[in-house]
C-alpha cells in the first residue's frame, strides 16, 4: 500500500531466501494534504516483505527462516536508534546529507524508506518518559515513568534519570524485550546499548522474570564516542553463533540533547553543525556496515528521537520565573515537601492534598505580585486533575491509572520559550535549550522518524504518536 507517490521536500535551512525490494526513484516536489483517519501500523508494516515495481513479486520475511550472508546464517535483524533531542529541523542537505536523503525517500542503497514530517512525542516531552513509551507502547501515566523527576510515595523515594531502583521500574507495562523474549521462550534475544531504563537489574526480586531484562545490555556512558557506539552495535551483529546473536538491537545517542541543554539550538552554530554531522556519519556507517556484511536486505533500521528542543533566553528576566523570588527560603516547605522542576514545568507534591486549592491560588497570587500580569500570563498554575484530555496524562480518559499518585498535586506550566527554575545562581547565563512542553502547544517538541528495510514501503506517512514504535518492533520481530 502506498500512501504517497511523491516526496515532501523537508529541507529547512539550506541552501537463502531472496528479498525482492522496491527501487528508490527520484520524486518531484509538491504540496500534499493528508486526509482521512489512517492507522500507522497498516501504513508501515502490513507486510514484512516489500514489493518489486519491476517484477510485481512479493516475498514475506518469516522469522523462522535463516539467511546465509556468505559466511554465516542470520535471522532477520531490527536495529532501533534514538538520538535524544534531535528535532527534524536539524536535518538539512549540507550537514546531514545522509539523513536528508532518507527523509526525502532517496538513497544510494537499494532499500525501502518510510518517513514522516515529524513524530508526536508523549507528554511530558522528556527523555525517560518518551523512551519508555517507545518500548512499551504506553503513555507515561500508564507505564509509570511520569517525568524525568518525580516523587514515588509507594517507595518513599524520588526518581531521577540515574535512578535504577527496580521497585520503580517494575511497573505494569512490559518493555518490548520482555514481550519478545518471553513469547519466544528466550529464543529471540534483545540487546540494548544505553537505552534509558534497560540497565535496571531485578536479580534480587524472585517474582520478576529474567526476561524483564534484555538478554544483553550495556550501562550508560554519557561520553562514549559515536564510532565506539557503532562498534558496540556491530559486536552484537558479528557474534559467531546464530543462537547467541540478538535479533533486535536498541541503542541511544545522548550527545545532541546534552549540547542543546547547555547552548541551545542555533543552526548557525558550527559546534552544533559538527555534532549533527557526526550523527549523520554514524547513521551512514551503520547502514554501510550492514551492506558490507550482506545483511541490508534482511535488516530493518529505525532512527528516531524522543523530542525536540526549545530555546530559552536565561538573560531575559521576562522569560524566566524563579521560585525563590516568590517564596523566599523554605517558606513553603511545611506544605510542599517535594518540589521538582525541569525547564518549562514544575510539580509540587503537597503534605496535605486537601490544601491544593488555596496553595494553587497562593502561587498564582505570588506570581502576579512578583512578576506582574503580563509575565504571569505565560505561566499556567493548575491542579493535576485540570490537565486537558488531549495531553493524555493524569486521568485523561476519565478513569484512574496505576501511577496517578506519581503526578504532582499542583503544576506550573510555562509557554514556549519560557521556563520556571529554582536557585537562579545555579543556572548558566545565555541561551538554554529545554523540553517538556506539550507538543500541541510547542512545535519545537517534534521528534524524528525514519524507517528503512524490507518491512517498509517507500512513502511519507502522516505524523503519528511515538507509542507506535512498540507495534513496529513487534511486527518486525515476527514472534
Amino acid at each position: 500500500m502506498r500512501l504517497l507517490e511523491q516526496r515532501i521536500d523537508l529541507e529547512k535551512n539550506n541552501e537463502d531466501d531472496a528479498i525482492v525490494k522496491t527501487s528508490v526513484k527520484p520524486w518531484g516536489r509538491f504540496c500534499i494534504f493528508l486526509l482521512g483517519a489512517i492507522t500507522v501500523i497498516s501504513l508501515f508494516s502490513h507486510r514484512r516483505g516489500s514489493r518489486s515495481d519491476d517484477a510485481g513479486l512479493e516475498t514475506i520475511v518469516h522469522r523462522s527462516n535463516s539467511y546465509f550472508n556468505g559466511t554465516h546464517e542470520f535471522k532477520t535483524l531490527t536495529i532501533l536508534i534514538s538520538v535524544d533531542g534531535f528535532h527534524p529541523r536539524l536535518i538539512d542537505a549540507k550537514h546531514t546529507p545522509f539523513l536528508y536523503d532518507l527523509h526525502n525517500l532517496q538513497s544510494s542503497y537499494d532499500i525501502n524508506i518510510s518517513t514522516t514530517p515529524y513524530m508526536i512525542p508523549s507528554f511530558p516531552t522528556q527523555t525517560f518518559p518518551n523512551h519508555w513509551s517507545m518500548v512499551t507502547g504506553k503513555y507515561p501515566i500508564e507505564h509509570g515513568i511520569v517525568s524525568n523527576v518525580f516523587w514515588d510515595n509507594a517507595t518513599g523515594s524520588e526518581f531521577r534519570p540515574n535512578n535504577l531502583d527496580p521497585r520503580i521500574w517494575n511497573n505494569v507495562a512490559d518493555p518490548i524485550w520482555q514481550l519478545l523474549q518471553t513469547k519466544s521462550q528466550n529464543e529471540y534475544k534483545v540487546a540494548t546499548h544505553m537505552w534509558p531504563g534497560s540497565d535496571v537489574t531485578y536479580e534480587d526480586y524472585e517474582e520478576v522474570p529474567r526476561e524483564r531484562m534484555p538478554f544483553y545490555f550495556d550501562n550508560f556512558n554519557q561520553w562514549e564516542p559515536l564510532q565506539e557506539k557503532l562498534s558496540h552495535i556491530f559486536r552484537y551483529v558479528d557474534m559467531p553463533r546464530l543462537t547467541d546473536r540478538p535479533e533486535l538491537i536498541i541503542s541511544y545517542i545522548p550527545n545532541v540533547d546534552w549540547y542543546g541543554h547547555n547552548f541551545g539550538y542555533d543552526l548557525r552554530d558550527e559546534r552544533l553543525q559538527e555534532l549533527v554531522a557526526e550523527v549523520d556519519r554514524f547513521s551512514h556507517d551503520l547502514v554501510e556496515g550492514l551492506q558490507r556484511r550482506n545483511l541490508l536486505t534482511i535488516s530493518n533500521v529505525i532512527i528516531v528521537s524522543d523530542h525536540g528542543m526549545s530555546n530559552v533566553d536565561m538573560d531575559d528576566e521576562e522569560h524566566v520565573v524563579i521560585w525563590e523570588r516568590m517564596f523566599p527560603g523554605d517558606s513553603m516547605s511545611t506544605f510542599v515537601p517535594h518540589l521538582y522542576n525541569e525547564g518549562p514545568m514544575m510539580m509540587a507534591y503537597l503534605e496535605n492534598p486537601g490544601d491544593k486549592l488555596w496553595i494553587r491560588d497562593l502561587i498564582k497570587f505570588r506570581l502576579r505580585e512578583v512578576y506582574g500580569d503580563e509575565i504571569s500570563r505565560k505561566f499556567r498554575v493548575i491542579l493535576r486533575e485540570d490537565f486537558e484530555p488531549s495531553w493524555k496524562y493524569y486521568q485523561y480518559d476519565n478513569k484512574p491509572h496505576a501511577y496517578d499518585g506519581r503526578v504532582g498535586d499542583i503544576w506550573i506550566l510555562a509557554d514556549e520559550h519560557y521556563a520556571i527554575v529554582k536557585e537562579r545562581k545555579d543556572v548558566r547565563a545565555g541561551i538554554m535549550g529545554t523540553h517538556g512542553y506539550n507538543f500541541g502547544n510547542c512545535s519545537d517538541m517534534a521528534s524524528m522518524f525514519i524507517g528503512m528495510g524490507p518491512m517498509f514501503s517507500n512513502e511519507v506517512v502522516p505524523p503519528f504518536e511515538n507509542t507506535e514504535i512498540y507495534k513496529m518492533l513487534i511486527e518486525a520481530s515476527g514472534v
